[in-house]
C-alpha cells in the first residue's frame, strides 16, 4: 500500500503515552503540566506530540522516504512486551534489553529538544566534523576516517539544507548513539506505589560528559521513565566518576527507590523537559491547592 501524502506522526508513541494516561468516555487522554504555568490540562493522546510528515526523508527513493517512521513503529511495537517482561520476571529477558537499548536512542532522537540539537550543529560553520562523528561506524576501517567525504550519504547530509538534511542526521545520531550506550549497563528502580514516575516530552534524561571528537564519554549517565512504575538508570561500566551511588546498583535488577531518591530523579526528570511534564492518571493540580487529585 502507498503512503499516504500527509501522515500524523507521533514524537513521543502514544502505546508510551498510554501507560502515563487515562482512558475517559472511550478517549485516550494524558495529564500534562506546561512548563511556566501553575495546573494541568488534558490532552487527547492521539493528537499529543503529533506533527504531520515530522520524521519524512525527502529522497527519490520511496523507500527512503518514510524509513524515519518505519523505525520509529518498528521499535516502539515491543515496548508493551518488554514492559510485561519486566513485570512478569522482574528482569530484563535478553531480547527485552536489546530492545530497550535500541528504544533509548529512538526516543532520544524524536524529540525536539536533540531535533533543535542537531539542527543547530548542521547548521554551524563545522558541521562536517558532526557529520563524521555520527557515521564513523560506517566505516571499515577508522584509519579510513577522511574517506568518509566520499560517501553518498555524508554528501548528501553536508550538501542539502540543514532543515532538509535534518533526519537523515538523526538517523545516523541514533545509530551512533546505539553504539555508545551499548556498552552501558541498566540498573531498574521502582518506583514506590503512592509515587509514579514522571515524564515529559523529552523522556530520555542525558547527563552528557564530552570530549573531542566523543559526543558521549564513559561519564555520561541517562534516566528514562520506562512506565509510571519503573525508571532505567545507565551508566558505562568503566566510568570513572563513581559518585552516583546508582552505579554501585547491580544491573538488570529491580530497585525499589527511597523517598530521597524519589525526589532527586522526579526532579531531574522534570528538568529536562522542553514544553511538558506529564503525570499519570488523570491529575488535576492548581499551585494554589498544592496537591495532585
Amino acid at each position: 500500500m502507498k503512503n499516504p501524502e500527509f501522515q500524523d506522526q507521533h514524537k513521543i508513541p502514544q502505546v508510551y503515552l498510554k501507560q502515563f494516561g487515562y482512558e475517559k468516555n472511550g478517549h485516550w487522554k494524558i495529564s500534562v503540566l506546561q512548563v511556566g504555568e501553575e495546573f494541568t490540562r488534558q490532552k487527547s493522546i492521539g493528537s499529543f506530540s503529533a506533527e504531520t510528515n515530522v520524521f519524512d526523508i525527502e529522497s527519490d527513493d520511496e523507500r527512503i522516504h518514510r524509513l524515519f517512521e518505519e523505525i520509529n513503529c518498528d521499535i516502539e511495537n515491543e515496548y508493551p512486551d518488554l514492559l510485561q517482561d519486566l513485570d512478569v520476571n522482574q528482569f530484563l529477558s535478553e531480547k527485552s534489553y536489546a530492545v530497550l537499548l535500541q528504544l533509548i536512542p529512538n526516543f532520544i532522537c524524536r524529540s525536539d529538544y536533540w531535533r533543535d540539537w542537531v539542527l543547530g550543529l548542521l547548521q554551524h560553520e563545522n558541521r562536517e566534523n558532526f557529520v563524521k562523528v555520527i557515521c564513523a561506524h560506517r566505516l571499515k576501517s577508522i584509519d579510513n576516517f577522511e574517506s568518509i567525504e566520499e560517501e553518498n550519504y555524508y554528501r548528501l547530509m553536508i550538501d542539502s539544507p540543514p532543515e532538509k538534511a535534518v533526519n537523515r542526521a538523526l538517523l545516523f545520531f541514533t545509530e551512533h548513539l546505539l553504539r555508545r550506550i551499548g556498552h552501558y549497563k541498566i540498573v531498574i528502580i521502582k518506583s514506590r506505589d503512592d509515587k509514579p514516575w514522571f515524564t515529559t516530552d523529552n523522556p530520555v534524561v542525558l547527563d552528557n560528559r564530552t570530549a573531542r571528537h566523543e559526543i558521549m564519554t564513559n561519564d555520561s549517565e541517562l534516566y528514562f521513565s520506562l512506565s509510571p512504575k519503573y525508571l532505567v538508570y545507565l551508566n558505562h561500566v568503566d566510568s570513572k566518576d563513581k559518585a552516583n551511588e546508582l552505579r554501585g546498583y547491580e544491573t538488570n535488577k529491580v530497585h525499589l527507590a527511597t523517598d530521597e531518591q524519589n525526589w532527586v530523579l522526579q526532579n531531574k526528570i522534570m528538568f529536562n523537559a522542553v514544553q511538558f511534564v506529564l503525570i499519570a492518571g488523570e491529575s488535576k493540580y492548581r499551585k494554589e491547592e498544592n496537591a495532585l487529585q
